[in-house]
């Protein structure tokens, strides 16, 4: 509770900095790790320099801590995946373990699903297969899907090490911030075109952060039995609106930057690109095509603190605000003396 010390593993990353914040702001104090040189040490925020996947003992890390809410991951480097995805996790939660820790958090990803038969997805539908990696489980890239097996190789060795601890697993859909929302205005014009018509999958920053912490103090407060790792979606993809192109066109309304304004190609055209991309036709759905359910989450309690209708709010805030600047500047720049 208030005044307990939590440890955050990545805390640097897209989502560690927004639950330091959330931690810090609530009372908590906190201890946060990177894999670079760290930060000077703030009120209530300690900062420790770790390599998780080569650091063997990590008892000293986790020691005084009552909770971990373990983010750390590799995401783009094959041969760094296993190392850290999984047995990083598993030595984490066992010093977790040994130094009486109470609760323990971990950020898995809905990549362990693949590219299911299926398209409404719980957290009880079929997964990866850890042991090999079997390119027609799922539509991408070779690091990608080593990226989701490795996430649900994390999972079970959690779920071997759990004794005493309280455990969650979470499984988020696509993580985004204000300014990744506003991004898709980056992406190639092939891009757009191609992927406008795709259901977005997007959960705000700020709602997988407190969910993070709800599930911490859940276990903190004793809720739920001890050893029992419990597994959650997080994902709002029963919203209004889900689609890039349906965000695409507020933005253009609110900001007229033509790079929001595009024709969006036919989902076919989209699915024989990942045809000729992978040279495979499996009989499984890609991802946009895929939903996935936020229901049991729902059921244990929590409600999302924000939703993606008020994050896309701050977004159009700020094309709003960018395009005002842009025209005053203009305007003041054609009033100047030559």
């Amino acid at each position: 509770m208030p005044g307990e010390t939590i440890l955050v593993t990545g805390a640097t990353g897209r989502i560690g900095r927004f639950v330091v914040t959330d931690l810090l702001e609530r009372g908590y104090h906190v201890r946060a790790t990177t894999s670079r040189k760290p930060p000077r040490d703030d009120k209530g925020l300690e900062w420790r320099q770790v390599d998780l996947a080569s650091d063997g003992d990590l008892n000293t890390l986790v020691e005084g801590c009552s909770g971990v809410i373990h983010l750390a991951a590799e995401i783009g480097k094959k041969d760094r995946m296993r190392a850290l995805n999984e047995r990083a996790t598993e030595r984490l939660a066992r010093a977790a373990e040994n130094t009486g820790a109470r609760a323990f958090c971990y950020t898995s990803s809905i990549a362990v699903y693949g590219s299911s038969r299926a398209v409404e997805i719980s957290e009880s539908s079929p997964v990866l297969s850890v042991d090999r990696d079997i390119a027609s489980e799922y539509w991408a890239l070779d690091y990608v899907r080593e990226y989701g097996r490795t996430k649900l190789a994390g999972e079970m060795a959690l779920m071997r090490v759990a004794s005493r601890m309280r455990c969650t697993i979470f499984r988020p859909a696509v993580v985004v911030d204000v300014g990744q929302i506003i991004g898709v205005r980056d992406w190639s014009l092939f891009k757009r075109m191609l992927a406008s018509h795709r259901h977005a999958h997007h959960i705000y920053v700020g709602d997988v952060s407190d969910a993070l912490i709800w599930a911490i103090e859940e276990g903190l407060a004793g809720k739920g039995e001890a050893g029992r790792v419990e597994i959650y979606n997080i994902a709002e993809d029963d919203r209004d609106l889900p689609r890039h192109i349906d965000f695409m066109r507020k933005a253009f309304a609110v900001s007229g930057d033509r790079r929001y304004h595009v024709v969006s190609a036919p989902w076919i055209i989209d699915w024989l690109h990942d045809f000729l991309r992978f040279h495979t036709l499996p009989i499984r759905n890609p991802l946009w095509r895929m939903r996935f359910s936020g229901e049991r989450l729902k059921q244990a309690g929590y409600r999302l603190k924000f939703g993606m209708a008020k994050a896309e709010q701050l977004a159009l805030a700020r094309l709003a605000k960018e395009a005002k600047t842009g025209a005053q500047s203009d305007f003041a720049r054609r009033r100047s003396p030559v």
